[in-house]
């Protein structure tokens, strides 16, 4: 009888003695395990049997992928036209050079479906074995929060074991979009229940009320069945409350994104990854409203949208009232000593480029003609002795407005 479980990274770091100074979340009994894995691998079956796949291929990663006319992905067949053409994301130069990374799909050896198809991710069922609810499963992490970032709607929460840790920048603004780049890392995550990210947020709304398009970079386990970091995009509709088809999740795990590209998707392995104090990449996202749509653009070109009709006119249908851009790492309650994963390198702003992760260029799109405008935002860190960020608004020169963000984990500083 297969049952839930929470592994270790095998890329271990030095061990730290264990310190029970938090809630341990208790291990269920085996029937129970089984019976929540079990509803979440017959979820993903049924989900993955009513696509209409005309071929099936993998990537030199190992991520299978089904490729399905992009017209079976809409109830009327009719895809929505991107914002425009797309736009090829150059290298940067300069005092901070830095590469784009580069996905699977986009090497010209790559095997891929033919025209009029798109690919979607095939998880591998059997290698995802987490130990909570399908609800807590296609959820932002695997229990609901504890701490959320001031403004975000996320501040009251039932309580739990696991936490979610920030170090986060937001502005409250009417927009209509957001723009820039996010320092691609490999970064480290202690357990399989846990995640680290990079990311940017459009947000509406209050309570469960609360809406949210949101894309990055992310490693976790539990949810892809590696150790590795995955491009992603999520959404909500409810503050966080409820996930399923139209009310929110992660990439094509429930219905809601529609995908537009043939070589970029959700779910997708980037490479390469920056390395400590050698070469730099990054990858470049942006998020637009346009025509009834919120698409989504990555290094340049157009890969898919969320159509602005799956929320309420409370919420995201018309506009966005705050942007975020962030990284955040879920502490989870199955082990009492605070983690150790990562957030970005793993390192502190003060160290610097090359050693601390950056999100650079960061605007956002004040109008609905498509103006940008400089983002001005406030920092947060939830937990500032294990990760932290530093804003830099007024910042005049190529990187515009940025900020470092990251850090270690449980250290010294933060048992």
């Amino acid at each position: 009888m297969a049952t839930g479980a929470v592994e270790r990274n095998p890329s271990e770091y030095t061990d730290i003695a264990n310190r029970p100074d938090r809630p341990v979340a208790q291990p269920l009994p085996e029937a129970e395990s089984a019976r929540r894995l079990e509803e979440i691998h017959q979820y993903l079956t049924d989900r993955y049997a009513r696509r209409d796949v005309v071929t099936s291929t993998v990537t030199k990663g190992g991520i299978h992928l089904d490729w399905v006319p992009v017209e079976s992905q809409v109830a009327d067949g009719r895809i929505a036209e991107p914002p425009g053409e797309n736009r090829p994301f150059e290298a940067e130069k300069g005092e901070f050079p830095a590469e784009p990374v580069h996905f699977e799909l986009e090497d010209e050896a790559a095997d891929r479906g033919p025209r009029g198809t798109v690919p979607l991710v095939r998880l591998p069922v059997e290698t995802i074995r987490p130990t909570g609810t399908l609800n807590d499963w296609l959820s932002k992490g695997p229990t609901s929060r504890l701490v959320g970032p001031p403004g975000s709607g996320r501040e009251t929460v039932a309580a739990a074991a696991t936490v979610h840790k920030y170090g986060y920048s937001s502005q409250s603004v009417t927009c209509y979009g957001t723009s820039g780049n996010i320092n691609a890392w490999n970064t480290y995550v202690e357990r399989s229940d846990e995640f680290a990210l990079g990311q940017l947020s459009l947000s509406r709304g209050s309570g469960t009320g609360f809406q949210t398009l949101e894309v990055g970079h992310q490693t976790y386990k539990d949810l892809y069945g590696d150790w590795v970091p995955h491009l992603f995009t999520f959404y909500t509709t409810n503050g966080y409350t409820q996930s399923g088809d139209f009310k929110g999740g992660y990439n094509e795990n429930v219905k809601g994104w529609v995908q537009y590209s043939g070589t970029v998707h959700p779910g997708a392995l980037s490479s390469p990854l920056s390395s400590f104090g050698g070469t730099q990449y990054q990858m470049a996202l942006k998020v637009q409203l346009w025509q009834g749509n919120w698409w989504v653009m990555v290094n340049g070109s157009w890969i898919g949208y969320y159509p602005a009709s799956l929320y309420a006119t409370t919420g995201l249908r018309d506009q966005g009232s705050a942007v975020a851009w962030f990284g955040e790492v879920v502490d989870s309650g199955s082990d009492p000593a605070t983690t150790q994963t990562d957030m970005g390198s793993g390192h502190w702003p003060y160290e610097g480029f090359g050693y601390c992760a950056y999100m650079n260029n960061l605007l956002y799109q004040s109008d609905t003609a498509g103006t940008m405008t400089g983002y001005s935002g406030s920092t947060w860190a939830s937990h500032p002795n294990c990760y932290t960020v530093e804003g830099h608004f007024s910042n005049t020169g190529s990187w515009q407005s940025y900020q470092w963000w990251g850090g270690s984990g449980r250290n010294s500083s933060c048992p």
